[in-house]
Parts: C-alpha cells; structure tokens; sequence
C-alpha cells in the first residue's frame, strides 16, 4: 500500500483529521502495518502496553476474563484508536483485543505515540474529547444497571 493511501486513511481517524500530512506521513512510516485474520488475539490482558494501533478496516472485540468469567467490554471498529490508555496510563494492558473480522491496523510504539501526542497538541485534544466521550458511554451504563432506568430520557 502505499504512504498517500495510508495516509488518506489516517487521516479518516478522528485524531488525525487536522494533522499535516507532513506529519501524518511521519506516523505511517514510523508505524508497522499489520493485518490481523478472524480470531487472531491483537494482544492479550497482562501484557505490556508498548504500543498503540489505528484501525484502518475491519472491527476488533475487547474483552476482558477473570477466571471463567469473560465479558465483551465492547466493540472498536475502523476509523478509532484502540490500546491508547494503558501506553498513556504507563500499566499493563486492562484487556484482550481479538480481530473481529480481517483487521488490518497501524501499531505505532509506545515512545512515538507519546512524542506525537507531546508535539501535537491537535492530536492531543482530539484524543482528550475521545476519552470523555468513552468515559460518557461508560458512566451512562453504569447508571442504567445501577438504577434499573436507562441512562438518557
């Protein structure tokens, strides 16, 4: 593939959409482009968390086991971030990620994310208004299990 059409996809991603190609260039050549098949575990919980994937296509499930008990936590499809909170946090990964579908991905490592995130405070905004809206998502299915009502109406 080539880096114009990786970057056209980057920038598909919220986090990229107002960054220069310049730069969007810079983080699709520092980044592996990696496909994963159905099933393939992208990574599991425990693991490090040294690095940080953009979905270009396809759709992964997080999902999170203790013992035998194991949740779906959800479902991050093409054009979002995902692994972005434990690099962030600096602690091992919280959940497993499991292709969906045939999923292909750019896995940027841990230091380039940081230093992107340092140097490009767009980036950095974007991610802030993604984290909120998840933690938005959460807080509302957390009142509607809690209350027995649903969270908006």
């Amino acid at each position: 593939m080539s880096l114009q059409t990786e970057c056209s996809q980057l920038q598909e991603i919220p986090l990229f959409r107002n960054l220069d190609v310049s730069t969007c260039k810079l983080v699709a050549v520092s980044s592996d482009r990696v496909t994963y098949e159905p099933g393939d575990v992208v990574f599991e919980k425990g693991e490090p968390s040294d690095s940080v994937f953009f979905l270009l296509s396809g759709r992964v499930r997080i999902i999170r086991e203790d013992g035998e008990t194991s949740l779906e936590l959800g479902v991050v499809e093409d054009g979002n971030v995902f692994g972005e909170t434990g690099v962030i946090c600096g602690r091992a990964r919280s959940a497993t990620v499991v292709a969906a579908v045939e999923t292909t991905v750019l896995r940027t490592e841990r230091e380039a994310f940081l230093e992107l995130l340092q140097c490009k405070p767009l980036v950095s905004l974007a991610l802030t208004r993604e984290l909120a809206k998840r933690l938005d998502t959460v807080n509302g299915r957390l009142f509607e299990v809690t209350s027995g009502r649903p969270a908006h109406g």
